[in-house]
């Protein structure tokens, strides 16, 4: 009986080494938007930090969050994403969660510990960094 006992145990240990690392920051650790009016611009000052604390290029981010609003747009040298036109905040917050919910948090197990990863082709894939689960995503 011992020994089934310790062959599970060591089944346990070697399932458990396999798993991926998990990251040490929670899911709830993600800044708010700072978005700021100026003239006719809207700037959202510490977009740089919330792309990397996304783990994706702010090219990306920017090009969602354009294409959504309809409006032009640069990243200043800064790293602020200037929105030309004064949408709401609350609607570019709106789009943000939108795009948070489609390409950034794991549909499995909720973390946005994730990476994008673009396989042959055009299909895009959704890889999580906390639970490892794969899932595919629609093209940005």
């Amino acid at each position: 009986m011992a020994s089934i006992l310790e062959r599970y145990e060591e089944m346990l240990d070697r399932l458990y080494s396999r798993l991926p690392e998990k990251r040490s920051k929670k899911a709830l650790d993600l800044p708010e938007l700072q978005i700021e009016y100026v003239g006719q611009k809207a700037i959202i000052k510490n977009f740089s930090n919330v792309s990397e604390r996304l783990n994706r290029d702010p090219r990306i981010v920017m090009r969602y969050l354009l294409k959504h609003l309809a409006k032009p747009g640069a990243i200043n040298p800064s790293g602020q994403l200037e929105i030309f036109g004064t949408p709401s905040s609350s609607t570019i917050s709106k789009i943000f969660m939108r795009f948070l919910m489609t390409y950034v948090r794991c549909p499995t197990c909720g973390s946005i510990d994730t990476d994008l990863v673009r396989n042959k082709g055009k299909v895009w894939f959704l890889k999580c960094l906390a639970c490892g689960a794969e899932s595919s995503i629609e093209a940005i």
